[in-house]
């Protein structure tokens, strides 16, 4: 599918409208659909077809671009009345960019697999700022030759495309690194509270994090070979390594949950880190 093919946009708010827009760039027969008049009417100003349901959105594509709010949204859009399951062909293929549940993804391909179309979960990362940039992430779930076909679409608003595997795990992949990014927010709001509570600047805060590699330290899980606990038989050296900087580990939480208590904060994620850093570190079962 490295020609230029029909792609319908189904959803052009902040992330759809820029998908919608570099696609036409791209030289691709873009028909959109969107509740919003202004936003259907920006694209149609610069090549795009509005239609009136996602159904007519789709008549003919061989890409359908899915770009809502939440899992009842892209259910209503694929199997609702006027969704774009009654006009498809064979043969062509829908990506779910927007984050839904691995239960509705599962659902919805089944759906679609019995009337011969393709869906594949493509998570995206990078914001309106990627949106607009035509630099975002795409996570893909799917078959491989649906995946391949549907790559080259896919790159006219991607800085790249990975394949994590079947359908679901792109809409996983993207789901975790969600989590991550949530969790590590989590954690620098609760440094905050710390060190405001003891009187610290938090400007000089922000500084320290940028300047001791905070978030490489983040990454280092990887390193360890996780997430499984360490096996029996894994080498003497590396388990003392582990076990060392599980120490220090613990006993830095608990000096934090310490100047906690006595500053009367109160810091639950440095707890519960507290509570499952041996599992960080593949020390405990």
């Amino acid at each position: 599918m490295s020609e230029l093919v029909k792609v319908a946009v189904i959803g052009v708010g902040r992330m759809g409208g820029p998908i919608a827009g570099h696609l036409i760039e791209a030289g691709h027969e873009v028909r959109v659909f969107d509740i919003s008049e202004d936003a259907v009417a920006a694209l149609v100003s610069r090549g795009g077809t509005a239609c009136a349901t996602p159904a007519e959105a789709a008549k003919d594509a061989a890409v359908v671009c899915v770009v809502v709010f939440d899992d009842a949204q892209t259910r209503e859009v694929l199997t609702g009345v006027d969704g774009v399951l009654g006009a498809l062909a064979p043969g062509a293929i829908i990506a779910v960019h927007t984050t839904v549940s691995i239960d509705t993804i599962h659902q919805l391909a089944a759906a679609a697999g019995a009337d011969g179309v393709a869906v594949l979960d493509a998570g995206i990362s990078g914001g309106e700022e990627g949106a607009k940039a035509g630099t975002l992430l795409t996570m893909v779930g799917g078959a491989d030759d649906a995946v391949a076909q549907a790559t080259p679409v896919l790159m006219a608003f991607s800085k790249d495309v990975i394949h994590a595997g079947g359908v679901g795990t792109g809409m996983a992949l993207k789901l975790a690194r969600n989590a991550s990014g949530y969790m590590m927010m989590a954690a620098i709001h609760e440094a905050m509270v710390l060190a405001d509570s003891a009187g610290v600047d938090l400007a000089l805060l922000r500084r320290t994090i940028d300047e001791t590699g905070v978030f490489a330290q983040a990454l280092s899980p990887f390193m360890l070979g996780g997430p499984a606990p360490l096996p029996v038989d894994a080498p003497d050296g590396f388990r003392a390594m582990l076990d060392h900087v599980r120490g220090l580990g613990e006993k830095d939480l608990d000096q934090a949950l310490g100047l906690a208590t006595h500053s009367g904060v109160d810091l639950p994620v440095t707890r519960r880190t507290r509570e499952t850093f041996a599992h960080v570190m593949r020390l405990a079962d």
